[in-house]
């Protein structure tokens, strides 16, 4: 064997071994970019069960939540910061699966199902009556998203045991 030879194979080697360490890298992103996008969400849904869950507990925060929801005005001025506390951590935790959903950190599928449950939410007359005093609180993007959205049609969401139709949350 010649020197011209051996240095063919070993350019020859290297290219291989640059191509193999390509393919492991890309392997590597893929699997990294899944287990963020995982987490991402774990992060998301832990924050909204876990207010859920707090509220749920508590049975006065439990009929505030679901008086405010149909009427705002029904509560005491009290109940209504109380009230709109619970809004805003329900609609940073709706603004930020929006926001993770339009920077495709959310599967398509995942996001249909909360897209219609963030709107479902956001026409509720107790919530139309509080947007105006946070709107400007949010993204625009979010913003517009909400706005732009129509009336969803059929029942309405009731957090009440035994409502009949709307879902219970």
């Amino acid at each position: 064997m010649n020197w011209d030879a051996i240095g063919a194979v070993a350019e020859l080697a290297g290219a291989a071994g640059v191509i193999g360490s390509l393919f492991y890298l890309a392997t590597q992103i893929r699997q990294n970019t899944r287990s963020v996008r995982t987490s991402s969400y774990h992060s998301l849904i832990t924050n909204l069960t876990n207010l859920a869950s707090d509220v749920g507990r508590d049975a006065a925060a439990a009929d505030l939540f679901v008086r405010g929801q149909a009427d705002l005005q029904s509560l005491s001025p009290t109940e209504q910061r109380q009230f709109g506390l619970l809004l805003q951590s329900t609609f940073r935790s709706f603004e930020n699966i929006f926001y993770h959903s339009s920077r495709e950190m959310i599967d398509d599928i995942v996001w249909a199902g909360w897209k219609n449950r963030i709107i479902r939410y956001f026409w509720q007359p107790g919530v139309q009556a509080w947007w105006p005093l946070w709107r400007d609180d949010c993204h625009p993007d979010f913003r517009a998203f909400l706005e732009n959205s129509s009336p969803p049609a059929g029942p309405s969401i009731s957090l009440s045991p035994g409502a009949s139709g709307g879902d219970r949350e």
